[in-house]
């Protein structure tokens, strides 16, 4: 298999990064093409687009956070401003706010080398990260057991965080791994 080569997303990347979110993520749990604008535009480096080859497989996005012991429902929110929340400079925790993969390419394997591999790009240019967290629906299970096999393991649950139907209430799960001690 090819290795997964990174690079940053741009503005003009956000019909295909949102394609995915439309195949990837149930209505309730998508974010807008503005959301993404705003990361790209504040985050570039933690804005990464997945290739093999010249095929675009998937995209993670991240942003630094200042690391708190019992993680706030409210800084989860879908659709926050990154620009509150990130701070590159004195945050010490990767906050991986979106991963997907390309619906033609699920079941091949790449989940995990793009989650790790994602993580391990960012946390080389910023060597102050010391962990990284996620927000992940309990009804994922293969997201969950490739975020446990990258050593993830869970925080904190928010009871009823997801719509993703406007139906049925789902729980959040929070997941936190060291980058480093």
């Amino acid at each position: 298999m090819q290795p997964l080569i990174f690079t940053e997303a741009g503005l003009a990347d956000i019909p295909l990064i949102m394609d995915m979110e439309a195949k990837g993520f149930a209505e309730g749990n998508r974010e807008l093409p503005e959301v993404y604008a705003a990361r790209i535009r504040t985050f570039p480096q933690g804005s990464l687009l997945a290739w093999r080859g010249a095929e675009c497989v998937g995209c993670v996005f991240s942003e630094i956070w200042t690391a708190q012991p019992t993680p706030r429902v409210e800084d989860f929110l879908l659709g926050h401003d990154i620009v509150h929340s990130h701070d590159p400079v004195h945050g010490t925790e990767l906050y991986i706010t979106s991963m997907t993969l390309k619906l033609t390419v699920r079941g091949q394997g790449l989940g995990h080398p793009l989650f790790v591999g994602a993580i391990d790009q960012v946390a080389r240019a910023f060597p102050q990260l010391t962990s990284a967290l996620l927000l992940v629906n309990e009804t994922w299970v293969q997201a969950r057991r490739i975020y446990t096999a990258a050593g993830f393991r869970e925080i904190a649950r928010f009871a009823g965080f997801f719509n993703p139907h406007g139906a049925v209430y789902e729980d959040g799960i929070v997941m936190r791994r060291l980058i480093r001690d």
